[in-house]
């Protein structure tokens, strides 16, 4: 193993996120713009998932929006949870500890996580993580959020790594997914 890509929220840091407030959030941005949001009713749908629906009203000109700058309206939303959240995040013990071993033996550490680029980058700073890794890819990198591939591939990619080469850790369904999915 040549490098090593971790995932943030649960994974480096403890965060309690509020799934609840998350849906609804995403919900009421989606309602706003004039998406029909009935497919959310009774389903516990990933963010990915939501958007994909989203942009499939939009491509069947069903609702009437150019999809890039809603997308960014709805990530600056969850910018502001995900940052009330980062505000009461410590890093997992050991962490540190963990990533100076591994940057030691010259292993090329990144992360991928599905927050946002400056919720995410304010808490590896504040926790002094961030000095660890080579680079850090947000939601605002990539093409598609975890369970999608995408991410993963890119971060690959740009470790100059095969990915026989490369471990993914992290502490969910939609992680073991992407990393499955990325092979």
């Amino acid at each position: 193993m040549r490098g090593l890509i971790f995932d943030v929220d649960g994974t480096l840091v403890s965060l309690k996120v509020d799934g609840e407030k998350l849906r609804t959030t995403t919900k009421r941005e989606l309602a706003r713009a004039g998406f029909d949001v009935s497919f959310m009713d009774g389903v516990n749908l990933h963010t990915q998932e939501i958007i994909d629906r989203a942009r499939q009203q939009v491509e069947s000109g069903s609702v009437k929006i150019e999809f890039e700058p809603f997308q960014t309206a709805l990530f600056a939303a969850l910018d502001e949870l995900e940052m009330d959240w980062n505000a009461l995040a410590e890093p997992i013990e050991g962490t540190a500890e963990v990533l100076d071993r591994l940057r030691s033996a010259n292993v090329k550490l990144a992360t991928l996580t599905n927050s946002g680029r400056g919720p995410s980058d304010w808490l590896l700073k504040r926790h002094d993580l961030r000095r660890h890794f080579d680079f850090t890819l947000t939601r605002d990198d990539v093409a598609a959020l975890k369970p999608s591939p995408d991410g993963l591939l890119k971060a690959v990619r740009m470790m100059g790594l095969p990915k026989g080469e490369v471990i993914y850790v992290g502490d969910s369904v939609i992680d073991v997914k992407a990393a499955k999915g990325a092979g």
